[in-house]
């Protein structure tokens, strides 16, 4: 029989998608004299039954809610000084969000996700507890608690001038109980905005230095997997088979619209009539934030021709979660499961760089609307697979072109179809290739000179 758990804490267990079970100790505190209602989850009993006790002490209660001493007799002076004297991360946190998240547009669907998106995120961020290094020996004492047991503290609660990478440490270890990598690593990104901006709220804190660019590296170091996919000439045929029967003809045509303009979903999404001019897309809603063009071949320029708008503001009437939800639904239930949507807009700047080349970078980003001609050289072309016949294809093919490099990469170059054509070609010029072989030659070069 299982120990009995202390009153007030419960054991809970629920299944993730992945068909794992998950446990936590669940901390709901209804108290009057308590202000934080909202119940607290933790992994490990221990930590549940520590902030329990901390909630019973008043010391306790004002470390839970990250208000000192100092901080509640100077609350009207910290009001008048607009928080001149509170170092809580929390309060940069609002600060941050006060200055650089809500003051922008909410207005469109796009711009209410990514807005609810980073909300969430900070909010993930600020209740996160992580062990405490820094209650006293005397302050353990008076709310008995023992000097070896570790105690916890809400990220909130932190004083951002002690913050160092050792809690970020701890912050990271805390989160991949629960959360993949590339999640943690979201959250650290935009951690690390925060510290990037606080001399900006307080002019004293110059020497506060960002923590997060100092955390331990190998905390996360090949754990975060690029996805390497693309999609094949098959699954290719199949999917757009099973888009022509789908009975909502716009699923089938916002995809073929992100396949020859490499725009994003959302982007595909909200695109207005009032965005296409005679040669190109005007974009004013972008994942960025910023506005930027994206140029049209003839094949698309004619697509989006024969398109009808749902509405005079609107191409299509799908919403962006509505349109993930049954577009995942489809897929899964044809057996193209593994497909993303992100995959045809990977598929087209693919096919651009094959086409063009990969040395015309500069162009290719124009073409193709990218912000940056950097970010489309370590994002795309950098990572594709090229055969080391010089010091730059030895170092890409070995892995250090660049410590820069972020190592996600969209394009795929087939290395087997390459050689494949190298061989078919120095047969033609040795006279040597057959007519089967000729075929096979002009059917790869087809294939890979498609837009």
């Amino acid at each position: 029989m299982a120990a009995k758990l202390p009153r007030g804490i419960q054991s809970t267990t629920w299944k993730k998608k992945d068909g794992t079970t998950t446990t936590k100790f669940r901390v709901r505190i209804t108290r009057k004299d308590f202000k934080d209602k909202q119940p607290q989850y933790f992994d490990d009993l221990k930590e549940a039954v520590s902030y329990l006790a901390l909630s019973k002490q008043p010391k306790g209660k004002e470390l839970l809610y990250s208000i000192t001493e100092e901080q509640r007799l100077k609350r009207a002076e910290e009001k008048r000084e607009s928080g001149k004297n509170n170092f809580s991360l929390g309060y940069f946190i609002d600060c941050y969000l006060n200055d650089y998240i809500l003051t922008k547009p909410a207005e469109t669907e796009l711009q209410i996700r990514n807005r609810n998106n980073k909300l969430s995120f900070y909010k993930t961020i600020r209740k996160t507890s992580i062990v405490d290094r820094f209650m006293t020996f005397s302050e353990k004492e008076e709310m008995g608690i023992q000097d070896n047991q570790p105690t916890y503290r809400f990220m909130e609660a932190f004083d951002v001038r002690q913050i160092r990478a050792i809690d970020i440490n701890y912050y990271i270890k805390e989160r991949l109980k629960s959360v993949k990598p590339i999640s943690v690593q979201r959250e650290l990104t935009m951690l690390s905005n925060v510290f990037n901006k606080i001399t900006y709220f307080n002019e004293t804190l110059t020497e506060v230095k960002n923590p997060v660019s100092t955390y331990d590296k190998d905390l996360l170091r090949n754990t975060i997997q690029k996805r390497e996919f693309s999609i094949t000439p098959d699954d290719e045929k199949k999917l757009f088979e099973v888009l022509s029967n789908y009975q909502n003809k716009e699923m089938q045509n916002i995809c073929r619209l992100s396949l020859l303009t490499a725009l994003r979903r959302s982007e595909c999404i909200t695109l207005k009539p009032m965005m296409v001019k005679e040669n190109y897309i005007q974009l004013t809603t972008t994942k960025s934030g910023k506005p930027r063009k994206v140029y049209l071949d003839e094949t698309a320029k004619e697509f989006i021709k024969n398109l009808t708008p749902h509405t005079k503001d609107k191409f299509f009437k799908y919403t962006i979660a509505g349109f993930d939800r049954v577009f995942r639904a489809l897929l899964e239930k044809n057996g193209l499961g593994h497909i993303h949507f992100h995959d045809l807009r990977r598929m087209k700047i693919s096919r651009t760089l094959s086409q063009i080349g990969a040395e015309n970078s500069i162009f290719v980003a124009e073409f193709l609307g990218f912000s940056s001609v950097k970010k489309l050289e370590e994002l795309h072309i950098d990572a594709q697979a090229v055969e080391p016949t010089d010091q730059r294809g030895f170092l890409n093919n070995f892995g250090h072109a660049s410590p820069d490099i972020t190592r996600k990469h969209y394009f795929n170059f087939d290395l087997k179809t390459k050689e494949k054509i190298a061989e078919l070609k120095s047969k033609k010029i040795q006279k040597t290739i057959t007519t089967d072989e000729e075929k096979d030659l002009l059917e790869l070069l087809i294939r890979m000179s498609e837009s």
